[in-house]
């Protein structure tokens, strides 16, 4: 942590920088944004509470009066202690800075409506060194034949490797597990705020994310509660995320089970550019794949454990039951039974898949949050709401802004 504290005087108007935090790191992923914060007084020392301020943020690289590598525009409201808190990135990605070259200076201008008045710049000692250490990734595919080293690096040990094939359709990415995607479609890619990877695919005019959601941060890099115990993951009215049956081994490929609080926080639980679907873009996907009633065939991933060829299965509820035969996974969507999680029962898990939206219908004078699932024995895509509660744990895709 630096911690620094800068007095100017200018035109009766004092500025006290606190505390620049810079988050630590998890795992080796470089954090997303630089939490900031300081202390608005005025010549007198008194805070200059509840007031509208514009901030500019610039990073020059080599010296304080460097080239200009980064900047970024921030309208902050000050508290009632004239304190004013700002992460920066959170509109303009720190991802063109090289960290790894050179010394990086902040300057920091504020404007009450004036024009910018510059409180100084200083050195950042300890931000480029972490974040290009946590720029650099260092980890294994699941089936444990590729090593994925650097931003784009691979060494590929003969055999079963996904990345063994650069075929048309084929985006590296962090999970990797195989018979889930469409080999025959392109796909994108997109970087949650944690820094995992995940396969993109645009269908009709929407561009989706094509793997579950596995981030444990909200996109300012507050962390999401997890290992709740029932009565607490029951009760409460904040976010919370669990791996099924608590078992980080499901990671990949079924990603997290988050409850509805978590998808409708305002620090938001998808990356910048991306969101939480509505009940209304659900509809959209579905009636562009032939409506509800065909569209879940179009959405899964194919195969079943049964046949050896995908993750679906009948051995939960029906033996008798053939897996998945509808699946054709033509959108790319490459939907997966993630299953779900209420208090301490988990369930569904190889069966059925569930999602949640942002939005909720009103029923009986109450207000259900509106989720979509999916089953491994019909290409239904279908609509619930009636049975499960905010503090239900189901999976999530996020939809292109």
């Amino acid at each position: 942590m630096i911690i620094f504290a800068l007095y100017i005087r200018f035109m009766r108007i004092l500025f006290t920088t606190l505390v620049l935090l810079i988050s630590g790191l998890l795992l080796a992923q470089s954090p997303a944004l630089i939490p900031y914060q300081a202390i608005a007084r005025n010549a007198s020392g008194e805070p200059i509470a509840n007031n509208t301020i514009n901030v500019r943020f610039t990073m020059h690289h080599g010296s304080a009066g460097g080239p200009l590598v980064w900047q970024e525009l921030q309208t902050l409201s000050t508290s009632a202690l004239g304190l004013f808190t700002a992460q920066l990135g959170s509109s303009v990605p720190f991802s063109a800075v090289n960290w790894s070259n050179g010394e990086k200076f902040m300057q920091v201008e504020i404007d009450l409506g004036n024009g910018y008045i510059d409180i100084g710049t200083q050195q950042l000692l300890s931000v480029p060194y972490a974040l290009h250490a946590g720029s650099v990734r260092l980890d294994v595919s699941t089936t444990g034949d590729t090593l994925f080293v650097g931003d784009g690096s691979f060494v590929i040990i003969p055999g079963i490797s996904e990345a063994n094939s650069l075929s048309t359709g084929t985006t590296l990415h962090t999970c990797g597990a195989p018979n889930i995607h469409n080999p025959n479609l392109t796909y994108g890619t997109m970087t949650d705020q944690e820094g995992n990877v995940y396969k993109t695919i645009v269908i009709g005019t929407q561009e989706w994310m094509a793997e579950n959601l596995n981030s444990s941060i909200y996109r300012n890099g507050d962390a999401i509660p997890t290992n709740l115990d029932s009565i607490t993951w029951s009760s409460t009215v904040n976010g919370a995320w669990s791996y099924y049956l608590n078992d980080p081994s499901y990671a990949c490929p079924f990603g997290k089970l988050y409850n509805w609080y978590t998808c409708v926080d305002i620090r938001d639980l998808c990356p910048l550019g991306w969101h939480i679907p509505s009940d209304e873009e659900w509809t959209v996907l579905g009636d562009f794949l032939g409506g509800f009633e065909f569209a879940g065939s179009r959405l899964k991933s194919v195969g079943s454990i049964e046949s050896g060829n995908g993750i679906w299965t009948n051995s939960i509820y029906d033996s008798q039951t053939q897996s998945n035969i509808d699946a054709t996974n033509e959108s790319g969507f490459s939907a997966i039974p993630g299953g779900l999680c209420m208090q301490s029962y988990f369930g569904d898990i190889g069966a059925m898949g569930w999602w949640w939206s942002s939005s909720v219908i009103q029923e009986i004078g109450f207000d259900f949050p509106l989720n979509l699932y999916l089953n491994y024995f019909d290409g239904y895509f279908l609509r619930s709401y009636t049975d499960f509660s905010r503090n239900t744990g189901f999976s999530v895709r996020c939809l292109k802004d």
